[in-house]
């Protein structure tokens, strides 16, 4: 075990929970045999019976050192929570979480007069302006925050392509509860999953094969450090598609992670 490796506790589908070790393990003194690590929860599933209070002494866990990094909708058979989200299925009429407040510190969500701009130095004004790192031949197009465009405190804006068309939508905003109910799709080709990207809760939707270049894509990027969600919505064919990567690189580069 090392860290930035995945662990996970699993009792059945609907019953485990995944960790993320977040420092380097400790090596046993004094004769124990026991590692100690620093770890990070990231997905859990809950709603499993008997999955809530103590553990019991003859519950039977599976331990996975090595879980996998991706969970894909065509195995969320219950509600899984993954950072501000609460996944189901899209049947799923049972038991959900209930959203609570979600505070972090640092300045505090505010409400914002409406604005909207095709200039980008007004847009840099913006509450939490990100300047992304975008294809080549991309511009600016537009951004707007406030109650024009939802965000109680932070924007969206669109980029227009090198031919002139529309290319991609960026969404930034704080969040003031969680976590955000989903119902996770899985039709055709198309599908959501969960990633953990630069250690932060990370959702995807794209076309698993690549049926049609024009399938929606969709990054989001959770930074749970400022209570920031970091949403880019894909339209241009260079970022549609089976091909989620370079959409995922512009959601990074709005984190100063990206290439």
């Amino acid at each position: 075990v090392s860290e930035g490796d995945l662990f996970e506790w699993r009792k059945a589908s609907d019953c485990w929970v995944r960790y993320l070790v977040t420092g380097t393990p400790v090596r046993p003194s004094g004769g124990s045999g026991r590692w100690e690590f620093p770890v990070k929860w990231m997905t859990y599933a809950a709603t499993g019976e008997g999955c809530t209070g103590a553990v019991g002494s003859s519950t039977v866990l599976a331990a996975d050192e090595a879980a996998p990094r991706v969970i894909p909708a065509t195995v969320i058979d219950a509600p899984v929570r993954h950072g501000p989200w609460l996944l189901t299925p899209w049947e799923w009429d049972g038991e959900i979480e209930e959203p609570v407040a979600y505070a972090v510190s640092g300045d505090p969500v505010t409400a914002r007069a409406g604005a909207y701009t095709e200039d980008i130095a007004v847009a840099r004004g913006f509450p939490r302006w990100r300047e992304p790192t975008v294809p080549a031949g991309w511009r600016f197009g537009s951004a707007a925050t406030g109650p024009l465009n939802a965000p109680t405190d932070g924007y969206t804006a669109t980029y227009v392509s090198a031919e002139g068309y529309f290319a991609a939508t960026i969404y930034v905003a704080r969040l003031d509860e969680w976590p955000y109910r989903k119902k996770v799709l899985n039709y055709g080709a198309s599908i959501h999953e969960t990633r953990i990207i630069d250690g932060r809760w990370a959702l995807v939707f794209y076309d698993l094969v690549g049926r049609s270049p024009l399938s929606a894509t969709t990054a989001y990027i959770f930074d749970d450090t400022a209570g920031v969600l970091y949403v880019v919505h894909g339209s241009d064919r260079s970022v549609t598609g089976h091909n989620i990567e370079p959409l995922i690189e512009i959601a990074r580069s709005l984190l100063g992670t990206g290439r």
